[in-house]
């Protein structure tokens, strides 16, 4: 039986289209601890730049999710800590994240807090090393860039610093 040509290209383009389509997207794993015992964090709702809800981690502060091509930042939020911002390079598949927990700064300045903030945040890396250094991550280092966002006043508005 013989294929008519007009057949034959819609099959070949449906094949090329589902390849395609298929190496947009890759899966992302990792796993997210506090930033004082390196405890893991449950239910961490992970987002990409835009909100939209990608995952949570486990009990054990792991998840795996499926990225799309384009997409280099996500948005972490656990209850009582600081929003996490993180730039996720291409080659940067296993994600070992610390989150800071989230203070109270009565009495002081947003220009303060801010520096205090800073100060804890500068401190990430060489938290991950000890992390590392306890067996709980697997790399020295992370792959990725934490984004520092500054608070802009009291209502928590702030803008972002990449460092």
């Amino acid at each position: 039986m013989k294929q008519s040509p007009m057949v034959i290209f819609l099959l070949t383009l449906f094949l090329l289209i589902s390849f395609l389509c298929k190496g947009q997207v890759r899966t992302i794993t990792g796993k997210i601890v506090d930033e004082f015992e390196f405890e893991p964090i449950p239910e961490v709702r992970i987002h990409n730049g835009d909100t939209v809800r990608l995952g949570t981690t486990d009990r054990n502060g792991n998840f795996e999710i499926e990225l799309l091509s384009g997409v280099d930042e996500l948005l972490l939020s656990f209850i009582g800590m600081e929003w996490t911002l993180i730039k996720v390079p291409a080659n940067c598949n296993d994600l070992e994240i610390i989150m800071i927990a989230d203070g109270t700064y009565d009495f002081m300045t947003i220009r303060k807090v801010n520096r205090k903030r800073y100060r804890i945040f500068k401190d990430l890396n060489n938290k991950h090393l000890q992390a590392y250094e306890k067996g709980i991550f697997t790399s020295n280092a992370p792959c990725f860039t934490y984004i520092f966002h500054k608070y802009l006043n009291n209502n928590g508005f702030h803008q972002q610093q990449q460092d």
